[in-house]
Parts: C-alpha cells; structure tokens; sequence
C-alpha cells in the first residue's frame, strides 16, 4: 500500500468526495449527484442531481455526460462545495447555486454566477452560520487587481446578494470564510501576495468588516481551527512564493492576543477540522513547480491539543489526469457538524485511494 504512515486507512466508497458529514446522515457527492449515508459511510444511496440544463442541446450532452457507460471512465469529481441547513435544505455550490429542499429529484439553481459577473469560492468556501440562518462566500479571482466581493444567502439559501466588496487592488481572492460560534463572528480569510494576506472578521453581519492581522505570509491562511480561546490554522504559501518562505502552523490566543508559530509544515495547508473530542487534522498539498524543495505528497497533520503536532498519513503524489480540477495532491477533508469522531476525508491526485473516500484511524 502506497499510504504510509501510522494509521489505518479503510475505503467507504469509490468515486465519492465527502462533503458534510452530521450525527445521522453523511452527504457525498459524484459528478453532478448528492449521495447520502445514514450509516456512517457503510453504504450509499442517491438522493438528488443537478437540475439539467434547459436548451435541448445542453439537455442532450447531460444526458450523454450522466450515462452509466460515460460516468463509469469519466469519473468527473464535479461538484464543489454542499452544506446542509438547520431546516435541512441542502445548498449546493457548482457552476452555480443549488438548493435541493425534498420538493423534487433535482437540485435546483438559486444564483447563477454567470449572469451576475460573480466569481465562485474555492472547496469548502461555502460558509453557514447557525446563529443568523444566513450563508456567505467570497470570490475566489485569480487576475488583479481586482474589487472581490462577499455575497451572503438569506431566506434559506433562496435569496442572494452581495453584502461586502474589498476594494480595487485590496486583496486578490477570499479564500475562506468561517463562522466562529464562541464570539458569534464571522471570519474572512485572504491572499496572496504579503499585502494582499489577511485575516477579516464582521461582528454586525457585513456591516462593518475589520482587518484583524496582515502584512506577510504568515497570515495566509485558507482555513481556519476556531476554539472557545484560539484560531489554529496553517499557512499557504505555494509554488507562487519565494524559495525562502516555508509554511507553519500558527496558535493564536484570542484571551492575550499572543500568537505563536508551532512548527514548520513546509506545503500550504489548505483544509483543516476539528472532531467532536477535540482533535485537530491539518492538512497540506502538493503543488508542482514549488520552488522549494518538499516531499511530493499531501500529508496529514494532527494534534490532540492543538499545540503539539505530528504528519499521521502521507499520500504519494500521482497525477490522475483529469481534464478538470485542481492538480495537486490535496486531502478534500468534510465539513463536520455534531459530535463526529472519525477523521474521513477524499484525497485526490495521489498513487492510492485518488477520488475515494476513506476513514483513517
């Protein structure tokens, strides 16, 4: 087996990217399906599809595209990000915005980011926040400067609009937003370049946004570890930085203000969870082309404390040769709710288990 280290590694299924994973029901996604499991990943069934498009042209390529003899060699990851509302709607991020509410087989379009000259956000960029219902994400742009927006969902992911806008040239991209249940806060993260890196926060709901730190790589982060007293997160500094700049995971105390830089993970970390007691999974990607000299795997990083941390996993790199998606070696980890304590996650580019979904233990 290609996966090493400490850990135990089993397959939950094939051709599935965990997405959303809660006490009774985990949610999975396959090119343009919703899948669930009401048994902790034992097994699977389809609960929803993309509503199809309307021209009889785009209607007939889907239909071609979706068939079983396709699907089965194209294995298209598909779909980005999904989250599951308190009143069970289920919100799901492609090349649009979907809302799949039980009322139909289909998930159907809420914002189309074409018609409104929007930029979607990266894996994992699709926030919700228990405590006002609402949903953000911000734009994830690679050209500058550019002015990137904000754009918050209301009346159950049925309504859209932009609620902030960075100005021109402020930062590239949003690359992740994240509600913070102890302070009831949201928090906005941002790249690339050092002036560019920043952490964000609103306390009013986008009425007034607050630059918190900035100013270099160590405040590129994607995402974030909130607990009752701290932010944990590692930083993602790619194949776009100097040779010199390495990568940390950083602890900062929210009771002091005191921050410190824990130990050096060398790749950008792009995901990151929290399981119900209490551990902590970082993990990070490898980029080809990065100028420094790193391993060629996308490893898995965990703390039981959130101070001390050790690689658990690797993943050797092997590119799979998709036609679309990203290229790196990357660990897609689930956003959890409730009291999860098994650590899922669906890695892809790698030499084994590309596009499964497994348990590591």
């Amino acid at each position: 087996m290609n996966v090493s280290n400490s850990r135990t590694v089993r397959l939950l299924r094939k051709n599935l990217l965990l997405q959303f994973l809660s006490d009774d029901q985990w949610y999975g996604t396959e090119d343009h399906w919703v899948l669930v499991s009401r048994n902790q990943g034992r097994t699977w069934k389809k609960l929803c599809k993309l509503e199809p498009p309307e021209s009889w042209l785009q209607a007939i390529r889907d239909i071609v595209l979706r068939s079983d003899v396709v699907h089965r060699f194209r294995k298209n990851i598909g779909i980005h990000n999904l989250v599951v509302l308190d009143s069970g709607s289920i919100i799901i991020q492609y090349d649009k915005v979907y809302r799949f509410d039980y009322s139909g087989r289909h998930a159907v379009p809420v914002y189309d980011f074409h018609q409104q000259g929007v930029n979607g956000p990266l894996k994992n960029g699709l926030c919700y926040d228990e405590n006002t219902g609402n949903l953000y994400f911000g734009e994830y742009i690679i050209k500058r400067p550019s002015s990137v927006r904000i754009i918050r969902g209301r009346d159950d992911g049925r309504t859209w609009e932009i609620c902030h806008c960075f100005a021109r040239g402020a930062v590239r991209h949003v690359h992740g937003i994240y509600s913070d249940p102890y302070r009831s806060r949201i928090w906005i993260c941002t790249g690339d370049n050092d002036d560019e890196s920043g952490l964000y926060y609103t306390d009013d709901d986008f009425e007034t946004v607050h630059l918190f730190g900035a100013g270099d790589q160590s405040w590129r982060m994607v995402s974030l570890l909130i607990t009752e007293n701290s932010l944990i997160w590692g930083t993602d500094a790619g194949q776009d930085a100097p040779a010199h700049v390495r990568n940390y995971i950083y602890h900062l105390d929210l009771r002091t203000g005191i921050r410190k830089r824990l130990c050096c993970i060398d790749k950008p970390a792009y995901y990151s969870l929290c399981l119900a007691d209490g551990s902590m999974y970082i993990a990070t990607t490898y980029e080809p082309g990065t100028k420094r000299n790193v391993t060629r795997s996308a490893d898995l990083w965990h703390s039981i404390d959130g101070w001390n941390w050790e690689i658990v996993q690797t993943f050797p790199y092997q590119l799979a040769g998709r036609d679309y998606g990203t290229k790196y070696a990357t660990l897609f980890l689930p956003i959890c709710r409730g009291r999860i304590t098994t650590f899922c996650c669906t890695p892809v580019n790698v030499k084994s288990y590309d596009f499964n979904a497994i348990q590591v233990e």
